[in-house]
Parts: structure tokens; sequence; C-alpha cells
């Protein structure tokens, strides 16, 4: 079950989607796993996923979004919650070190840089009022529900 809620100006031919309420993605997946044991998610995923690893652990992957601090738009990352043996949860976020829309470094775990449903719902009611960002003409809404 999940939504998709976003906008779309015929005029400039831009716009932005995004998918929310999606459940967690497959069971360690293969992708993650392998990029965790080069190294490329940091020391303590590489040892932890490493085969020669003392402690079990599974990987959960959510789909995530944050907004840039400095220009205030919404890109799409993804959240990795491994959990060891003992039950413990350690979060891991994946997104850009960079935002995309303006090229600006941005801290990806600081608070309030992550959005939940109802920032995106704000963000996008504000565009559909305002209008489209570039131009200010009238934008297409989209809002779907899925299962």
């Amino acid at each position: 079950m999940g939504r998709k809620l976003g906008w779309h100006c015929d005029d400039c031919e831009i716009g932005e989607v995004f998918h929310l309420g999606y459940a967690a993605n497959a069971l360690n997946p293969p992708a993650f796993v392998e990029e965790a044991v080069r190294g490329e998610h940091g020391t303590l995923l590489k040892v932890l996923m490493g085969e020669d690893s003392p402690v079990k652990v599974d990987v959960r992957m959510r789909g995530a979004h944050f907004m840039c601090p400095y220009c205030q738009r919404i890109y799409s990352g993804r959240v990795a919650y491994v959990q060891d043996d003992s039950g413990a949860i350690f979060r891991h976020t994946i997104a850009p070190d960079r935002c995309p829309h303006c090229n600006t470094v941005v801290d990806n775990e600081a608070s309030g840089v992550r959005v939940r449903s109802k920032g995106i719902q704000r963000y996008v009611d504000k565009i559909w009022a305002d209008g489209c960002p570039r131009c200010g003409g009238e934008v297409e809404r989209i809002d779907m529900d899925w299962s």
C-alpha cells in the first residue's frame, strides 16, 4: 500500500513525484551487502557484513526522502536498518553527499534533514497552491493511491 504524490508543469516540462508509504524492501539485498563488504558504507558495516564477522546481521532497506536545508528541495535516498543477533538495530543513511538540486554539501544525518510523509505533503501542497517554482504557472496535481 502506498501513495504517489507530486506535481508537473506543462509549460516548463518539470515536476516531482514522491512515492510514500511503501514497505521495507528485501531482507539482506545482495547489492547492499556487496557494497558494504567492499567498504562503500563505512568501516563498521564492512566489518559487520564481512564473512569473518562474529556477529550475524540482517539488513532491511527502506526508501527515504531528505530536504536540503539550503534550497529547501526534496531528494530521495535509502535507509538501511541493520539488526544484529542480539536484536540491536543500527540505522545507516544512504543518500547523496550533495543536494542534487543545488549541489550544496549536505549532512543527511543532521536533525530535520530527513522528511516524513507529512513534510512531503506540506511541500507539495505549497507548490499546488503557489504554482510552478520556475515559471509560476499552474501545475498538474499528482495524487494516487495504490495497493
